[in-house]
């Protein structure tokens, strides 16, 4: 009997000591390049179930053995980095009313507005659906992923009915993909003036992915550059899903499915990597406090977050809670739509919105501009007289 515990202790400390591989590997995510090393990007999807692992062998070690739980301590340490934005912890949170001073930002991928059957009617239904949930929300700022339009009488002017319905009469948007009438992308619509705009190409050798900014002026000599993307997906079709739940349900060895998704994932990842590069010197270089809002196709264990993010506060963490899922298919674990802005702003409040009318989730934030902040910022930044 003995022999059997002493046996099963060691099994145990050896599957903690692959765990905290794992997850340490995972932590080395915003320093490795995926074009470099794609597969270590697989460790950033794996990284919330490791950490689950290792705080699992955490409160099994305290009970016990406590002196092995000091691994799980030592771990997560290290890893704070990384294991610091996977759950949020604010689980109070308002909706932000038109009494509230802040700015109203919110950021959505619509799919096009069209229902998963792609059904003439569905389509209609849901067009109104979304356009009543977005304007229950009173937003400022509104970004949109996945945005179509079209000039064909016979189909819907969505940018001008947008603007007209939720009094936004400002807007900016990238037309990535035009055939005859019809058009999309992503689009930014405001209710304060726009003064300046630019559409950002985040590949130079494709033209499917954009990004855009403009810069906005909430009140008089304040100025905010608006950043809206729409990062590289994987593209997994029906088949694709339809191969991963026969592997699920054990009805298919899987090999030629993985094989076909791992590409996928690979090509994704290395995309996303030079899509975020440029992001992060787009951010860079602009002279005003930013608001970024987008679908990064990617969780906050990935390179193209924290590249993107630099500096920028996330909104989800600083207001709220759990784990902040966005993306309502495959696994509970991907937020993989963020709203980020400077330190000139404070977070009054984040909501997402569990609505499945798209693939995502809409979510949306209160940020309160303070100018004192900015000149603090503008003035810590500046080069050193001679």
């Amino acid at each position: 009997m003995y022999f059997l515990r002493l046996l099963t202790k060691k099994l145990l400390f050896i599957v903690h000591i692959i765990a905290a591989i794992l997850l340490l590997g995972g932590c080395l995510i915003p320093y490795i390049n995926p074009d470099h090393f794609w597969p270590v990007s697989f460790l950033g999807l794996a990284f919330p179930y490791v950490l689950a692992v290792i705080l699992a062998f955490f409160f099994f070690w305290l009970i016990f053995h406590p002196r092995y739980s000091l691994l799980s301590v030592a771990v997560i340490l290290v890893g704070w980095k990384s294991a610091a934005v996977v759950f949020g912890f604010h689980p109070g949170r308002h909706t932000p009313g038109s009494q509230d001073s802040a700015i109203t930002v919110m950021s959505y991928n619509v799919r096009y507005f069209k229902n998963f059957d792609y059904t003439a009617a569905g389509n209609t239904r849901l067009r109104h659906q979304i356009f009543d949930l977005i304007t229950a929300q009173h937003p400022d700022i509104l970004c949109l992923q996945e945005f179509y339009t079209s000039e064909n009488p016979r189909d819907h002017d969505n940018k001008a009915d947008l603007s007209h319905t939720l009094g936004l009469p400002y807007r900016y948007f990238s037309s990535n993909h035009n055939y005859e009438n019809n058009h999309s992308g992503v689009i930014l619509f405001s209710r304060y003036p726009i003064i300046h705009t630019e559409k950002i190409k985040l590949l130079a050798q494709y033209a499917d992915e954009s990004a855009l900014f403009a810069d906005v002026v909430p009140r008089p000599g304040d100025t905010i550059r608006i950043f809206t993307l729409h990062l590289q997906s994987v593209y997994l079709s029906h088949q694709d899903l339809s191969g991963l739940q026969k592997v699920k349900l054990q009805e298919d060895t899987g090999f030629v499915a993985s094989r076909i998704i791992l590409g996928k994932l690979r090509t994704a990842f290395a995309k996303r990597s030079r899509q975020a590069r440029t992001m992060a010197q787009e951010i860079s270089k602009s002279p005003y406090p930013v608001i970024l809002c987008g679908d990064f196709n990617d969780t906050p264990n990935s390179y193209a977050y924290f590249k993107i993010r630099g500096a920028l506060q996330d909104a989800f963490l600083k207001k709220g809670f759990g784990l902040g899922r966005t993306y309502s298919g495959i696994a509970p674990t991907l937020r993989i739509d963020y709203i980020f802005c400077s330190r000139q702003f404070s977070v009054a409040s984040f909501q997402r919105i569990k609505r499945a009318l798209s693939d995502h989730y809409p979510i949306v934030a209160a940020l309160r501009y303070r100018p004192q902040a900015a000149a603090q910022d503008t003035a810590q930044n500046a080069p050193a007289g001679h």
